[in-house]
C-alpha cells in the first residue's frame, strides 16, 4: 500500500512495524503505526492487559486485537482495505477522542473500546440519511425519559431498561413495571397513535404507564438539536458513569442515530412527560384481536386518559422500590 503525504501514517516506513506517538501532550499512549503488511494501525499501549479479556468488535475491513509486544500488551486497531483511508482516519480520531476523556487507563480501554463498537453498528447498518422529523420526535422523547430513570435507577440499569430501539413492544421494560412514550405535537388535535395491539397490551406481573410528551420545532435560536440532546447524556454519563457509554452508544446506533449525520436543520423543544396508568378501564385495543386482524392502529384521545393521570413520583416510587436488588 502507498501511504499518502497527508494523513498521519506518512512518513512512516513500509515493511516492517513503525510507530510514531499520536500527540506528546495526549493523556494516555497512543500510537499511528504501520504494520509489517503495510496496513496502517491505531495502537494503544497498555500497562496491563485486562482481566478478563472484553469482547472486541468484528469489522470486516478492521482487525481489532489485543497483542502482548516486548514493550508491553497493546490494543491495535488495523485497517485492511487501503481505499477507506481516509474513513479510517475518522474513525481513529473518534476512538481517541473517546478514550482522552478517561481518567484511569482501565476507563481509556473501555471508552475507545465502547467507541469502536458504535462504529461496528454503524458500518454494519448505519442510515444513509438523518433520522426523518417524526423519528427525531420519538428518539427525543424516549431520551426524556430515560434522563428520568438514570435520575432513579442509575445509568445501567436504566440503559438495560430501555427496550424501545431494539423493536421491543414497549420502549421501557423493568421488573416492576414497563413504560411506553409517545411523543406528539403540542398543537395538534389532542390523541396520540398507537402502532399496534401490543404496545398498551398488559404484561404478567407488572405495572404499565403511559408517557405523553409535547414535541415541537420550533425557529433558531430556540429549542436543541437531536444532536444537542443526545450529547446531554453522553456528557452525563461521562461525568457519573462513564462504563454505561458503551451501552448508550448501542442503544443509540439500534435507534438508527448516526453522530455523523448533521441534525442542524431542526430545534426542538420538549415538555415534561405526563404519565397516566394504563389499568383496568383505560381506553384500548389489545391482543388478541379477533382471528385474522393484526397490526392494529389507532387514534387515543388524551381526554379519554384524564382519569387515569399520575406523577412521574408516583411511577418513580413503584419502579424504585420493586426494581432495587
Amino acid at each position: 500500500m502507498v501511504i499518502p503525504n497527508d494523513n498521519p501514517w506518512s512518513g512512516l516506513e513500509a515493511g516492517k512495524t513503525d510507530t510514531r506517538r499520536v500527540d506528546a501532550t495526549a493523556r494516555w499512549n497512543w500510537f499511528w503505526a504501520v504494520m509489517p503488511r503495510t496496513d496502517v494501525a491505531l495502537v494503544l499501549q497498555l500497562s496491563d492487559l485486562p482481566n478478563p479479556v472484553p469482547d472486541l468488535p468484528k469489522l470486516r475491513n478492521l482487525e481489532i486485537r489485543f497483542q502482548t509486544l516486548p514493550g508491553g500488551p497493546i490494543l491495535y486497531i488495523r485497517l485492511k482495505d487501503s481505499a477507506q483511508l481516509e474513513l479510517f482516519d475518522t474513525l481513529c480520531r473518534d476512538v481517541m477522542a473517546a478514550g482522552e476523556f478517561a481518567g484511569t487507563e482501565a476507563e481509556a480501554l473501555e471508552r475507545a473500546i465502547g467507541r469502536a463498537f458504535r462504529w461496528h453498528y454503524l458500518l454494519r447498518g448505519g442510515k444513509l440519511e438523518a433520522l426523518a422529523e417524526e423519528a427525531q420526535k420519538g428518539l427525543i422523547g424516549e431520551i426524556e425519559v430515560l434522563k428520568l430513570l438514570i435520575a432513579s435507577l442509575g445509568a445501567k440499569p436504566a440503559l438495560a431498561a430501555w427496550t424501545g430501539p431494539s423493536g421491543a413492544p414497549k420502549d421501557f421494560e423493568l421488573k416492576a413495571g414497563c413504560i411506553e412514550v409517545k411523543a406528539r405535537r403540542g398543537a395538534s388535535k389532542p390523541f396520540v397513535k398507537i402502532a399496534n395491539e401490543h404496545q398498551l397490551a398488559d404484561v404478567s406481573d407488572r405495572r404499565l404507564w403511559l408517557g405523553v410528551l409535547a414535541v415541537d420545532k420550533v425557529q433558531p435560536p430556540h429549542g436543541r438539536t437531536l444532536t444537542e440532546y443526545v450529547d446531554e447524556v453522553t456528557e452525563l454519563l461521562e461525568r457519573t458513569e462513564p462504563s454505561a457509554i458503551m451501552d448508550w452508544d448501542l442503544h443509540l446506533a439500534d435507534a438508527g442515530y448516526d453522530v455523523l449525520h448533521d441534525y442542524s436543520p431542526w430545534r426542538w423543544i420538549v415538555s415534561p412527560p405526563e404519565f397516566h396508568s394504563v389499568a383496568e378501564g383505560f381506553p384500548r385495543i389489545t391482543a388478541p384481536v379477533p382471528l385474522g386482524v393484526s397490526g392494529v392502529t389507532y387514534a387515543l384521545a388524551l381526554s379519554a386518559c384524564t382519569p387515569f393521570r399520575t406523577d412521574w413520583n408516583a411511577v418513580r416510587s413503584n419502579l424504585v422500590e420493586e426494581d432495587q436488588p
